[in-house]
């Protein structure tokens, strides 16, 4: 025959009210906003005036990187082609192969000053915190759990030994 349930006592309170903390410092972790770069912003608005013109062939041309990987805005997105593949951009800088090129402004002009970048330090960070987070809260939830369940089954076990050397 079970044993009557019995109600959760204060152990099972203050697991509960862990449990509900650390999901909430979890949802707080996932759901921080992405960080937001205003220069960035403001050069890719005259970035975008400047591609809206027709093709032009340009001379051969090579390119190195000057800033970090940055997560692109709502509005870069829709706007900039850079953006429209992984939603985030990098800053180059290009110059032209033949020194003479560089003379001309027109041809200047229409050197791309962004590319596309795979990731976002920030964005990675905050995703590896809430990745950590999440596996620590299950940690101690399984810690506590355990030693829970081992000392009621203990206690379960000694209530039985002592029935049995009680009926003896």
């Amino acid at each position: 025959m079970r044993p009557p349930l019995r109600h959760a006592g204060p152990m099972q309170h203050a697991l509960l009210k862990l449990i509900a903390l650390l999901f909430c410092l979890s949802l707080t972790l996932s759901s921080s906003a992405e960080p937001h770069d205003s220069h960035s912003e403001h050069v890719a608005l005259g970035l975008s005036k400047r591609q809206l013109g027709q093709p032009v062939t340009l001379p051969p041309f090579s390119c190195e990187s000057v800033g970090e990987c940055l997560a692109c805005s709502a509005l870069q997105i829709q706007a900039e082609d850079t953006c429209k593949e992984t939603h985030n951009r990098q800053r180059i800088e290009c110059k032209f192969d033949d020194p003479k090129d560089d003379e001309n402004e027109e041809l200047k002009i229409r050197l791309p000053t962004y590319r596309s970048c795979p990731r976002v330090k920030a964005v990675e960070a905050r995703k590896f915190a809430h990745f950590f987070s999440t596996n620590i809260f299950l940690a101690l939830f399984s810690g506590i759990l355990m030693v829970w369940r081992k000392r009621k089954l203990a206690a379960a076990q000694y209530r039985r030994m002592a029935r049995r050397i009680g009926n003896a």
